[in-house]
């Protein structure tokens, strides 16, 4: 793998990625309006009555459809990110950066942006003629429409952002009404700034200089990894189209031009390469124009380019897909036994430090900390009730209990027993259960002084 060339303090040399038709464009456009049209739907989907996913960050509940996680249901995040990650390494390790190229979210909107800056400014060579240009009313206008339509784009892309952490229907509501909070202002006018900061001015820098991805990608690549690589034994030596003795390349820099990085992809493979195609389109069109193979510029593995055999089936392609077997198991068991219903309950000493008390009435009292939590993705009755304690009597809860979904209730309540109750601990069950014979119960004891 080769590193950049230039020292990564020098001055940012501006690329111009020139646009390219072709098979690899049409597939990548496709993926591009499949992922954006999710992206954009999902926050506006209905569940339960409720927004289908939403992280709210306020309340402290993660919402995925039916699934309501909760501060102590981290684990589940943590097995959905490991499992993430482990998918991102089995992608990588059979076809490489094909991830960076057809559905990071870097590489769509980028490539949305520069879409739009065709639209203005015309393509590769006419935006270098362009910026070049001194400044004058034509591009004064260029320049304003672009960045109008950007920041049309920005704000829809902050506004959808926002709807994952807040609740996107009260925000469309707000804006129409003209009555904006100061929270969904900020969590709009945050994402708005980053869209526009990073899909119109950072773009490939983001690629090349933050994205940890294309620094240990080569723990992950191998030589029977799928790559975008120029076939070298076929295109060398390099020369002019009416050159005898050249290979298949004619030097035209098609391929440079298209690349939204700025490299080269003659050099071998670089971390700066987000395998988006662009060049395996415009070599073959110019094979096409000078009647050559297709497939000089192509997807292939180092070994292919080689000559030699690629194997697909090899250790460690085999160990991501048990450890992600072997999670993916564990994390749909988990869900498919976890509990809709939890309750937990703490003894809580009263000042003094006496742990039982004598009521006027002559029984005696302990008293309980209770946290009700619901769950379900639809509001809830719950009862309490004191199973093991004869004569228990739960006082200061109302019954039932109402939960809405993902509600977290707290209670501070008085457990009752006949003082007829022989002393010392003694055992018994909070139990919590709705109408339809869902059950869960936490053990405590009671003191009987």
């Amino acid at each position: 793998m080769e590193l950049p060339g230039t020292d990564i303090t020098a001055p940012r040399k501006k690329v111009y990625p020139r646009h390219v038709e072709g098979r690899l464009r049409n597939l990548r456009t496709f993926f591009s309006i499949l992922l954006q049209g999710l992206l954009f739907l999902i926050p506006w989907l209905q569940w339960e009555g409720r927004q289908a996913m939403l992280a709210d960050v306020p309340g402290r509940k993660l919402f995925l459809f039916g699934l309501v996680l909760h501060p102590q249901d981290t684990y589940f995040l943590h097995l959905l990110l490991i499992s993430g990650a482990i998918t991102l390494f089995l992608v990588s390790a059979i076809a490489g950066r094909m991830w960076c190229g057809y559905a990071c979210p870097q590489t769509i909107f980028t490539q949305s942006f520069l879409m739009v800056e065709r639209w203005f400014e015309g393509d590769r060579a006419a935006r270098i003629r362009l910026d070049r240009s001194p400044w004058n009313a034509e591009k004064l206008a260029r320049k304003l429409g672009k960045r109008a339509a950007w920041c049309v784009m920005g704000g829809w892309l902050g506004f959808t952002f926002a709807g994952y952490f807040l609740p996107i229907r009260e925000m469309a509501a707000q804006l129409l009404s003209g009555q904006v909070s100061t929270t969904t202002g900020l969590a709009m006018a945050f994402f708005t700034a980053i869209s526009l900061f990073d899909f119109g001015y950072f773009r490939e820098q983001f690629c090349c200089y933050l994205c940890p991805y294309a620094r240990f990608q080569g723990a992950m690549l191998d030589s029977n990894s799928l790559i975008v690589g120029y076939d070298a034994r076929r295109g060398e030596p390099r020369g002019k189209l009416k050159d005898p003795a050249r290979g298949s390349c004619i030097d035209c820099g098609m391929c440079v031009q298209a690349c939204p990085t700025g490299i080269d992809i003659r050099k071998g493979l670089q971390l700066e390469c987000i395998a988006c195609t662009a060049c395996v389109d415009a070599c073959d069109a110019v094979m096409d124009k000078i009647e050559q193979p297709r497939g000089l510029v192509r997807y292939s593995s180092l070994n292919g380019l080689e000559g030699k055999p690629t194997r697909v089936l090899r250790p460690r392609v085999l160990l991501y897909s048990a450890l992600l077997l072997a999670l993916g198991s564990l994390l749909v068991y988990l869900v498919w036994n976890r509990s809709p219903l939890g309750v937990d309950a703490i003894r809580v000493v009263p000042p003094g430090g006496q742990l039982a008390a004598t009521t006027p009435d002559g029984r005696i009292s302990n008293v309980f900390k209770i946290n009700l939590i619901n769950r379900l993705a639809v509001p809830e009755q719950v009862w309490i009730e004191a199973e093991g304690l004869e004569g228990a009597e739960i006082v200061g809860l109302q019954a039932p209990v109402q939960l809405k979904s993902g509600q977290v209730f707290e209670a501070q309540v008085l457990v009752l027993v006949p003082q007829k109750m022989a002393r010392g601990s003694h055992p018994f069950r909070f139990q919590a259960h709705n109408q339809k014979d869902l059950k869960i119960s936490k053990e405590s004891s009671f003191f009987v002084p």
